[in-house]
């Protein structure tokens, strides 16, 4: 998973990074409301799988970032406060946050809130057709969000099982960037933005990495999109 944490006290920030204690999560950090804003104003949202806000920042309104994000996004949100009122948890709660800790709070129990709201999330959101089906000789589990062969994985993000999923769903067949940015990053295309072809060209790196003539499974077409060949649904 990738996440990322909007907090102003970097003690707290590296009290999580330091005993997070899964090595398959990513943790980024902002520390400012302008940082913050710009980035859920930005194409980088969708490459997160939750965000955890502090909702009193020095320079801003942790409320007004969750906001902002809920009007754009489904990621799941976590609000941080200090303070531990009902009025704050429930003004929270109605904006659209999807959970609430308040400090000090321990990071074995966030983690595992973020991945039960993270697996909710996948389960609400199912792909349409087959979850697993090998890319080369690569097994793919859109469903365990995973890449194995040979004993060795990669994990996979939302956003990324999802970009397989319908390059899968039209395998050996053209598909259009349109089509992948409606129904993974759920907003239509736009040629400007390179989001699609950065994820691209991460998975071809994944599928490489774990076998080096699978990751040319993934074609380039120009000026339409990819095409996903030598890819096969595994049996029940």
């Amino acid at each position: 998973m990738n996440i990322m944490i909007i907090e102003d006290q970097r003690d707290v920030v590296e009290m999580l990074r330091l005993n997070w204690s899964d090595s398959r999560d990513r943790i980024d950090y902002l520390t400012s409301m302008r940082q913050a804003s710009r980035f859920i104003h930005s194409n980088e949202l969708t490459a997160y799988d939750c965000i955890l806000i502090d909702i009193n920042l020095t320079d801003g309104s942790g409320l007004e970032l969750l906001r902002d994000a809920r009007s754009r996004s489904d990621v799941p949100i976590v609000m941080i406060s200090g303070a531990g009122d009902a009025d704050s948890r429930a003004d929270a709660i109605s904006v659209g946050a999807d959970d609430y800790v308040m400090k000090p709070f321990s990071v074995k129990e966030l983690r595992a809130r973020v991945h039960r709201l993270h697996d909710a999330r996948v389960s609400r959101n199912p792909p349409r057709q087959s979850t697993a089906f090998k890319i080369g000789k690569i097994d793919c589990d859109i469903g365990r969000l995973s890449l194995d062969y040979n004993g060795a994985s990669q994990p996979l993000t939302a956003l990324e099982a999802r970009i397989l999923q319908v390059l899968h769903d039209s395998a050996g067949q053209d598909c259009p960037k349109s089509s992948i940015a409606r129904q993974a990053l759920f907003r239509e295309h736009d040629p400007r933005d390179k989001t699609i072809d950065v994820y691209i060209n991460r998975l071809r790196g994944k599928l490489t990495e774990l076998n080096a003539a699978s990751g040319d499974a993934i074609k380039t077409i120009r000026g339409v999109g990819y095409r996903l060949s030598d890819t096969q649904q595994q049996s029940e």
